[in-house]
């Protein structure tokens, strides 16, 4: 199964750069009066991929990249991404996430509308829990995430916004670690968790950067009165730095540390791994109320429109930041290519083969952080 999936990923990344010259002719320039101009660039792709869990499924995905009316070519491009999926096992995924800019960069909107009827892993809490105790169950769930952000100071913006899931677990295995361990929300539940966020962000490109820094507090407060089944907190911190070298190599690192309140329920607990953090190990592999995570990767010009990078990446799930060392590191490390579809803009598709606990393998796009 692990060879089909392997070649299935590798299928679709041919599919997609195969399918991106046929559809730059979806692009759009409309120009307005005076010097505004509205410049509106679509990518949509079809994409396979075959896994244990689903069996065959197939969708598209795409990349709108736009600037507002009224915006300098000189102003951050706007995105939306869109994906959309169905398994022969019956599971669907439809998300579209998006980060959309005003006035010059001084306003950001960022969030997510999305509806998946799927399937997650649980190995357990913390960090001693066990590949062999792997658990699969099923979950239909809305999401819907907002957030505003302003910023009166220079590259400093603060906001706040709320996201919203109905975490449905539909089937759970009765002898199970899930069943066995109940842990808080293992029945699932409503989750409306209000935001709170401050960053500051001077990087030259958001979708690939190669110079500046971003680095941003993000905090999370869901409360039982208001729309929610239950009432915990949660915090984290995301430093991105990247440094410029010579021939178009770029340096980038990052440090995320997130921590949960006693009271979380498993399903919102900080983990890994994900298409940007702990790239390697089986999705939510390490669940915990502390997850502290430090990457670099090295990207490099490879050819035209081809790039690549190599990454490694370190995990920590203590109990407490006191007791770090004792609680990592959990390494995992990879390579990739990319395909950039937009030279100007910078927008890319990127596929990721990275080891941890297995090989895994990651299909999306732009890049990691």
């Amino acid at each position: 199964m692990q060879q089909k999936k392997i070649i299935s990923i590798i299928f679709t990344f041919i599919l997609l750069i195969t399918f991106v010259g046929q559809v730059k002719s979806q692009s759009v320039n409309v120009d307005t009066v005076a010097s505004d101009s509205t410049s509106i660039k679509n990518t949509i792709l079809p994409f396979i991929f075959v896994l244990p869990e689903t069996g065959f499924a197939f969708g598209i995905t795409g990349i709108t990249t736009f600037r507002l009316k009224g915006e300098s070519q000189t102003s951050r491009p706007s995105q939306v991404i869109y994906s959309a999926a169905y398994t022969l096992k019956n599971q669907v995924l439809f998300y579209i996430p998006f980060e959309i800019y005003k006035y010059e960069n001084k306003i950001r909107y960022k969030g997510e509308i999305g509806f998946y009827k799927y399937f997650y892993n649980f190995y357990g809490i913390g960090n001693n829990s066990r590949l062999d105790d792997l658990e699969n169950y099923d979950v239909t769930f809305p999401r819907v995430d907002f957030n505003y952000s302003r910023s009166d100071i220079d590259n400093l913006f603060f906001g706040g916004g709320f996201k919203y899931d109905y975490f449905n677990i539909t089937n759970i295995d009765s002898a199970g670690i899930l069943m066995t361990t109940q842990p808080i929300g293992f029945e699932g539940g409503h989750k409306l968790n209000l935001l709170l966020n401050a960053f500051y962000d001077n990087r030259n490109n958001v979708f690939s950067t190669s110079k500046g820094l971003y680095a941003e507090f993000r905090y999370e407060r869901s409360l039982d009165f208001l729309w929610s089944d239950f009432d915990y907190w949660k915090y984290n911190f995301d430093v991105r730095y990247f440094i410029p070298l010579k021939d178009d190599f770029v340096i980038a690192s990052q440090l995320f540390f997130a921590h949960a309140s006693a009271s979380t329920p498993f399903f919102d607990l900080p983990y890994v791994s994900t298409p940007a953090i702990g790239r390697g190990y089986s999705d939510r592999r390490f669940i915990n109320y502390n997850i502290l995570n430090l990457q670099t990767e090295l990207r490099f010009p490879i050819s035209g429109r081809f790039k690549g990078a190599t990454f490694v990446s370190s995990t920590y799930l203590p109990d407490t930041l006191s007791k770090l060392s004792k609680f990592g590191p959990n390494w995992s490390y990879g390579l990739g290519i990319r395909y950039e579809v937009d030279k100007i803009e910078k927008t890319r598709f990127r596929l990721d083969f990275a080891f941890g606990d297995t090989f895994n393998f990651y299909l999306t796009a732009n890049e990691a952080f």
